[in-house]
């Protein structure tokens, strides 16, 4: 069975309080993604994001990605639907090249359900019920910014639950300040295991923002598969036209 849909994905609700939101927005952006083992283009990414300003920072409801090969290729895509949990998002990954498809639907915020289907062809499915501090897949830019001031300002670890889609369950891990000479960001925080965890992932992950709350930095394990049993380990440089302008 593949890695494909553990690549981390964290994020964490906002307690209660006023919700200042504005009118829909529209954004795009790319993200080139380096092999850590070589160093070349192995695949770039292609995003459409619709959303709005909440309370200061930009909360999205809807994201396409289309991945391509560096000669131009569609290899992927992935639709995401953020609903009324934006860290809990529910998505559907589908790689082009070797039939693998992960599905993932979280209507209700209850119980997440979950269908895939490996690069092998076989097909597996759970129901999880998803914990109060839960995370699924690109949630993790809506916790960094829903708990910037912790992360930032306070310097503060914030505990979350990775839902690794493959395995139909939520694993503990943490998100804290870090420094990483490689990333560009200047806000850059490590997600790693907080307790055991069985074999499937070690290596923590590193994330980094800008001024701006923006993902400029993903450098780990990522969710498209190099070969039908693994995924690219790469280092994934975002580059954003303009801010959503929140306040």
């Amino acid at each position: 069975m593949s890695n494909a849909g553990n690549c981390i994905a964290i994020g964490l609700l906002l307690a209660g309080g006023a919700v200042i939101a504005s009118a829909e927005q529209t954004i795009r952006f790319e993200g080139t993604a380096e092999s850590l083992e070589t160093g070349a283009t192995v695949y770039t990414e292609h995003h459409v994001q619709t959303g709005e300003c909440r309370d200061g920072f930009w909360e999205p409801s809807n994201h396409e990605v289309t991945y391509r090969s560096p000669e131009g290729d569609i290899i992927a895509d992935k639709t995401i639907d953020y609903g009324d949990a934006p860290a809990r998002p529910s998505f559907t990954l589908e790689d082009k090249r070797f039939g693998e498809r992960m599905q993932v639907s979280n209507p209700e915020d209850e119980h997440v359900r979950i269908q895939y289907r490996s690069s092998s062809g076989e097909e597996t499915s759970y129901r999880v019920q998803a914990p109060d501090n839960g995370v699924i897949d690109a949630g993790f830019e809506v916790m960094v910014r829903q708990n910037w001031q912790t992360l930032v300002a306070d310097g503060k670890t914030v505990q979350i639950g990775f839902l690794a889609p493959t395995r139909g369950k939520f694993y503990a891990f943490k998100a804290e300040p870090a420094e990483k000479e490689a990333l560009e960001g200047k806000h850059v925080f490590r997600i790693s295991v907080a307790g055991w965890v069985s074999s499937w992932f070690v290596d923590p992950i590193h994330l980094a923002f800008n001024e701006q709350r923006q993902l400029t930095d993903f450098h780990g394990l990522t969710n498209i598969l190099r070969t039908p049993e693994d995924n690219f380990r790469a280092h994934i440089h975002y580059d954003h036209d303009s801010a959503p302008g929140c306040h």
